[in-house]
């Protein structure tokens, strides 16, 4: 017996990724003279009971509308926090079979094939700030709740969920297990979305605009126009015609400006043949001034002839 209520158990929390609690789903009766006129519209996330499937989800919004053929349908949308990937998942709500029973939604996913039908109640709600919804699911002596607290603004203020906590209470329902659905930077990241489709079809009609308008209060002589054409065009079959020319005398300054190596070792051999040509020049130039100043030396007497030196 113990182990038919472990398997049951586990099932139960398998199929519903939701917390199971040992006994039967409490009869908890829907908001009377629900008005789903007024609860249309779109709906925040702020709190919700733990489930497995929804541990990466973030930016959860639910938006309820009515057909033209009278019915209501129901589009969430949950945004994966890793990769930033949108889910929504659309169905429509089954009329409700009495009056009683307006605030009991019985939602059919579309957006799945074979997806089994949702029940949850609308416990509470003032329709303009908060609403408090919960489920059941129950096998044997087993079941699971959960419960979400639904908000008309993504980030909602402290007195409007101390409503919605007041309406936990109320029912008996444990906030031990409510995680917050985390909507920062949703708005941000939406409108990123949006605006890179807006905004470039925008910017290009504001440049046709200024062209237009630069157009419309520059006007331009259809003979100038024609001269400046011209003009442009002749200066440009010029810079044709000068452009081999140009190529043809930057050729010839890196021809001569570029020397192999063997050029050089000629040239510095030359340098170093000069420069000893001059220096012989000089010596011998010297020597002739040596001999010059001793031949004037002789000639004025100063130097003994050799018959004085021999009598010495």
């Amino acid at each position: 017996m113990f182990g038919k209520i472990i398997l049951t158990f586990s099932v139960l929390a398998w199929a519903s990724a939701q917390i199971p609690n040992l006994g039967f789903c409490p009869e908890y009766i829907p908001m009377a003279n629900f008005d789903m006129q007024r609860f249309i519209g779109v709906w925040y996330e702020s709190e919700r009971y733990f489930q497995l499937t929804e541990v990466v989800s973030r930016c959860v919004m639910t938006n309820y509308t009515k057909g033209t053929d009278g019915r209501y349908h129901v589009s969430n949308q949950v945004t994966n926090r890793f990769t930033g990937v949108k889910r929504i998942l659309e169905g429509e709500i089954k009329p409700a079979a009495s009056k009683a029973e307006e605030g009991k939604l019985h939602v059919k996913y579309t957006t799945i094939p074979l997806t089994p039908e949702t029940k949850y109640s609308v416990l509470e709600t003032d329709y303009d700030t908060y609403a408090v919804l919960w489920s059941c699911q129950g096998i044997g002596p087993v079941h699971a709740q959960n419960a979400w607290v639904m908000t008309r603004e993504r980030i909602p203020p402290g007195e409007v969920l101390q409503k919605a906590y007041g309406v936990l209470d109320k029912y008996k329902i444990s906030k031990t297990f409510f995680v917050k659905t985390d909507q920062a930077d949703c708005a941000y990241l939406d409108s990123r979305l949006e605006n890179p489709t807006t905004e470039k079809p925008a910017r290009q009609n504001t440049q046709t605009a200024e062209s237009n308008v630069k157009s419309a209060t520059v006007p331009k002589d259809v003979n100038v126009e024609a001269r400046e054409e011209a003009e442009v065009g002749i200066l440009a079959e010029k810079a044709s015609l000068d452009i081999p020319k140009i190529i043809a005398e930057e050729s010839a300054k890196l021809e001569q400006s570029v020397e192999t190596v063997p050029e050089r070792i000629l040239k510095i051999a030359e340098t170093i043949k000069e420069e000893g040509d001059v220096k012989d020049k000089t010596i011998i130039v010297e020597v002739k001034e040596e001999i010059a100043a001793e031949s004037a030396k002789e000639e004025k007497g100063e130097y003994p002839n050799e018959t004085e030196k021999k009598t010495a």
